[in-house]
């Protein structure tokens, strides 16, 4: 009785176990994400990420529920690498729009899924230049033809000189319905929802799971968008000469720095940039702090601290255009807000406190320094010793005057040698 009794227990045990193991075998484990919106660098971090995830718990395939007018070329080629060197099944599925760069990650994937009404294609490059033409077309081809696809096809979605017999004519940018890209072999079903899907892959009763982006991930997708960046570097450019011209530390200066400090971490956390460029653009705000505030005019110092900031903002972006068009808005944006900032506060009562609005007029009985150029080829004796400055006795006169040289002892013999405005410039006899 013991034994019939032991043996129906390690039954049970073996059954709710052993379903146990079943239900959560990595064969039946698919991970789905979002790639919406922009593609850039955060979005290209993200699915690295989630790839990374699904390679560690040995999950069947991996699920992109597309929707995106496109974005950065660069990020979109780094996430198509991602997504061919994974070992995990990649499955493209088309809710909406995949125009741009979203249509070379969708061609990157195993395979291709479309919902009715959407759409793919409709890569044209932002300059519209063969250079950049001939590069992403080149992308595309090769995806294509690496997942099995018509390369041509591909190419034509780049290239409006590429024209294909019943498909697409001459000047004209390919883009396909889901029905026309799955008559030509670029898509593989057309599916009406995820569960669709899901059933024509075989994995309708496995473990679905949907990766979300992280706080970090969705601060770092949002500050590498270019645009956000310009206005980023414009706030603590303007920010920051707000707070130069005014006294002590105060709301300003702590604004430019958070708005610049923001631009470079969600940068640094995708890898657009690293510290090296972070202690450049450092460097050059010093030597600018330097110019502004210890070494008299404008020089070298200045200079220099100009071309650093520049190069190690220009050198963040991945994209040389981009890069290009957003220092340039940045520059000329922080231009004229800081004129207009100046001559709106220049009449409040906020900037009177901080800035000199009394005109020294005659009326006021102010009056200009006489300049003494009656006094040029006199002679005379040092009344005080000269370091460089001092007063001498010129034609029985105590004039206030310069020595051309670092030092002269008081009681020698000095001559006036150059008047400059107000300053009599004096040599030892």
């Amino acid at each position: 009785m013991r034994t019939i009794k032991f043996l129906i227990i390690s039954l049970l045990l073996i059954v709710f176990f052993g379903s146990f193991i079943v239900e959560a075998a990595p064969s039946d484990l698919v991970y789905t994400i979002d790639v919406e919106g922009e593609v850039n660098s955060g979005l290209a971090r993200f699915i690295e990420k989630s790839i990374d995830r699904a390679e560690t718990d040995g999950a069947e395939a991996i699920i992109l529920q597309i929707t995106t007018f496109g974005g950065l070329v660069d990020s979109a080629v780094a996430i198509r690498d991602i997504l061919i060197d994974t070992s995990v099944m990649t499955v493209a599925y088309v809710k909406d729009r995949a125009w741009s760069a979203g249509a070379l990650i969708t061609l990157a994937c195993d395979k291709i899924y479309m919902s009715p009404g959407s759409s793919m294609g409709a890569a044209e490059t932002r300059p519209n230049e063969e250079k950049y033409i001939s590069a992403f077309r080149k992308e595309f081809k090769t995806t294509a033809e690496k997942q099995g696809r018509n390369s041509d096809i591909a190419a034509a979605m780049v290239d409006s000189d590429i024209a294909i017999d019943g498909v697409i004519e001459k000047g004209k940018l390919l883009t396909l319905t889901a029905s026309e890209a799955t008559e030509l072999g670029m898509a593989d079903l057309i599916v009406t929802s995820q569960h669709n899907l899901l059933a024509d892959l075989g994995f309708e009763d496995g473990i679905i799971r949907k990766l979300e982006p992280t706080l970090i991930d969705r601060f770092a997708r949002y500050v590498t968008n270019p645009y956000v960046g310009s206005i980023l570097i414009t706030v603590g450019f303007v920010a920051l000469v707000v707070e130069a011209i005014t006294l002590g530390w105060g709301v300003a200066g702590t604004i430019g720095i958070l708005s610049l400090a923001t631009f470079f971490s969600g940068n640094l956390l995708v890898g657009n940039t690293n510290w090296g460029l972070i202690l450049l653009f450092v460097a050059g705000m010093i030597l600018l702090a330097l110019e502004l505030f210890v070494v008299p005019g404008f020089g070298v110092t200045g200079l220099g601290g100009i071309i650093l900031v520049i190069a190690s903002l220009f050198l963040t972006f991945n994209d040389p255009t981009i890069g290009l068009y957003a220092v340039s808005f940045s520059l000329i944006s922080s231009i004229i807000i800081t004129i207009i900032l100046f001559r709106f506060f220049g009449k409040s009562k906020t900037w009177n406190r901080i800035a000199l609005t009394i005109t020294q007029s005659k009326e006021n009985g102010y009056l200009a320094a006489k300049t003494r150029s009656d006094l040029l080829g006199l002679e005379g004796e040092a009344l005080t010793t000269l370091r460089p400055t001092g007063t001498a006795l010129i034609a029985g006169e105590r004039i206030d005057v310069l020595s051309e040289s670092s030092y002269i002892e008081k009681g020698n013999k000095i001559k006036v040698v150059k008047i400059e405005g107000v300053k009599v410039i004096v040599r030892e006899i």
